[in-house]
């Protein structure tokens, strides 16, 4: 464990000091190769790595490394320092958008997989409508788990000219009575930073949340 530790963080250092480095001549777009260093938050980094098979099969699989610090700059001991991932998309005939994505961790045995479909319509020239219904699963191999299912529908109405959007989604998980809705706002200021507001309604109560969320890819 300490080992594949130590790698993750090897790779997170190098993608970082690349990223502070003069950007070259930009990649092909038809590359095979993965190779993408990630800034998920202020303090936590994501390095994805792998190969994508030839246009027309729409599949990719590699490894994410990743590693967290505190505010104060120490790195977190966490056993997510490595994942396995495999992913597939395409688009059907009715021009449904298919994914499906699996995961496994060798340090904590935890194995996730997710399925889903995007349909979008058109119901102006400035607003789309998007329905997303999603099945995800995931279990620990090791501890003999039944794991979780979920179940979710999300609908999405996209205002393209201010980059708002309303959204408002319902989940069931295994193991649970009550179905989890949730309504929210999103709003893009930039390419990389969105801001969002939300409702959600789970066992009669009501929880409102604000988040930032900013992304930075190299």
């Amino acid at each position: 464990m300490k080992a594949l530790v130590r790698v993750a963080r090897a790779a997170l250092a190098v993608s970082t000091i690349l990223a502070i480095l003069p950007a070259g001549p930009a990649a092909a777009g038809d590359s095979l190769v993965i190779w993408s260093p990630t800034k998920v938050s202020p303090y936590a980094y994501r390095l994805r790595t792998g190969a994508k098979t030839a246009a027309g099969n729409p599949l990719s699989a590699g490894v994410d490394f990743s590693v967290s610090a505190s505010p104060g700059g120490r790195i977190r001991n966490t056993r997510d320092n490595a994942r396995f991932w495999a992913e597939m998309a395409g688009q059907g005939r009715s021009g449904a958008e298919r994914s499906a994505a699996a995961g496994y961790n060798p340090l904590t045995g935890r194995v996730s997989g997710r399925i889903g479909v995007t349909r979008r319509w058109m119901a102006s020239r400035s607003i789309d409508v998007v329905l997303t219904p999603t099945i995800s699963a995931d279990t620990t191999m090791r501890r003999g788990e039944h794991g979780a299912f979920r179940m979710t529908q999300r609908a999405e109405i996209q205002a393209l000219a201010t980059g708002t959007a309303f959204i408002a989604s319902g989940s069931a998980a295994s193991g649970r009575q009550d179905v989890a809705t949730e309504l929210s706002v999103e709003q893009r200021l930039f390419d990389n930073l969105n801001l969002a507001a939300s409702v959600r309604r789970q066992e009669a109560e009501l929880t409102g949340a604000l988040r930032a969320r900013f992304r930075v890819t190299w």
